[in-house]
């Protein structure tokens, strides 16, 4: 535990720097072009890049050492971290070089967590992995919270450049950290454990697929991350519902500040209490108290106060589901495979993320504000405004896809990686 410990510490840091510049660049980016087109467009350039590496990098995951994964992402973070920083120095920061630098970061993120999450089965004990994956929700839920605040401070002290300075730092504090520890390996060796690059490819799909529990849990988390990305599109009117204009940034703010501690709180909490001990059912549970959160901030009447409360046990329920269902995935999952398995994970949930964004904007505009002109009687008086009829429709969603019971279905002992499935 003491060596995930250094490797957590380390990443908890480069995290920090990384959601500091993330939020300097982005502001810079909207500075110097004023179009939401090319701002949103650096939101996308981070997507991309790690759907289209994750197979790769999970094989690669698996057949090399996790410690040289870690550090060969790292480094190529600091590269690109002192390559806009020079940029910036010398005058020459352009917002191409911004979109190469966050492709390079989504890239290496590709890497970075499924490594970290495989390497948690080296070192941390089976009873305390949950605690491990709380502790790297808490890590990122904290550096949710501090990067803007950090890249504002940063920005009235020495503009961008100190923010880039602070961002170089932290990636080689987190670098560092791994000079000073040792990760057991567990890549796969010999002929039988690598029959080609293709075979490999489909192993991570044929493992989750071989046991019902991990596609139970690849389908609630992916869901669940669907909505939360959703969430904040949908409630925006409602949150500005009757506000004035001049007050409506701070209503915003506070709901968005509630649903950063909810996620911050849970997070603490999972790393503190024992692992749990039927964590299907912890999960199954915090994902049905996100979707009662969802309907009552639809159903509710109450203005921001029931909003931002929503808003925090929503996201509470969010690390409660990752935290105790890691423990699941590395038991059911053969650490040679855990790299394909994590990558694959983080693939899909990311693009069920990314999803959760336009399809929020669409369902604004072509069904929930459409479908409640149409509403009468009791109904109308229920779902006055679209958002409040979509946010019921996120709970009824959630309630309905943690409600089957997963049962394991093992995978043949003789193909313990499930090739021949």
């Amino acid at each position: 535990m003491r060596t995930f410990l250094v490797i957590w510490l380390g990443r908890v840091i480069g995290v920090v720097g990384a959601k500091a510049s993330a939020f300097a660049l982005s502001l810079w980016v909207y500075q110097q072009t004023g179009s939401i087109t090319q701002f949103s467009l650096s939101l996308f350039v981070s997507f991309v890049p790690g759907l289209l590496l994750s197979p790769v990098a999970g094989v690669l995951i698996d057949r090399h050492s996790r410690r040289t994964i870690l550090a060969g992402a790292d480094t190529a973070v600091l590269a690109a971290g002192v390559a806009l920083l020079a940029a910036q120095a010398t005058g020459h920061l352009a917002v191409w070089q911004i979109y190469a630098v966050v492709a390079v970061q989504s890239a290496c993120a590709t890497f970075q967590w499924p490594a970290l999450s495989a390497a948690v089965t080296d070192l941390v004990a089976p009873d305390q992995r949950s605690r491990a994956a709380a502790m790297t929700q808490t890590g990122l839920s904290v550096a949710q919270l501090l990067g803007p605040t950090l890249s504002t401070a940063l920005m009235h002290t020495g503009g961008l450049s100190a923010v880039l300075v602070a961002d170089t730092t932290t990636a080689l504090v987190g670098l560092l950290t791994l000079a000073v520890i040792r990760i057991p390996g567990t890549a796969t060796r010999g002929p039988r454990a690598r029959p080609g690059y293709r075979a490999e490819l489909r192993v991570g799909r044929r493992l989750i697929g071989a046991d019902r529990r991990l596609t139970y849990l690849l389908r609630l988390t992916a869901v669940l991350f669907a909505c939360q990305s959703a969430a904040p599109v949908i409630m925006l009117p409602l949150i500005v519902a009757g506000i004035p204009i001049e007050r409506q940034s701070l209503a915003v703010a506070a709901v968005s500040t509630a649903a950063g501690l909810g996620l911050a709180a849970a997070s603490l909490a999972m790393a503190v209490l024992p692992q749990p001990r039927m964590p299907l059912v912890w999960a199954r549970t915090a994902t049905v108290v996100s979707a009662v959160a969802a309907l009552a901030a639809g159903l509710v009447p109450g203005g921001t106060a029931v909003l931002t409360a929503a808003a925090f046990v929503f996201s509470a329920g969010v690390p409660v589901v990752v935290s105790s269902s890691q423990s699941v995935w590395q038991e059911a999952t053969e650490p040679g495979a855990q790299g394909r398995v994590f990558a694959l994970r983080r693939m899909v949930v990311q693009a069920a993320t990314m999803a959760g964004l336009p399809l929020a904007g669409l369902l604004m505009a072509y069904v929930g504000t459409p479908l409640v002109t149409h509403l009468a009687g009791p109904l109308r008086s229920v779902f006055p405004t679209g958002s409040g009829l979509l946010l019921c429709c996120v709970g009824v969603t959630l309630l309905t896809v943690s409600l089957p019971k997963p049962h394991p279905r093992p995978v043949l002992a003789d193909d313990p990686f499930g090739v021949a499935a």
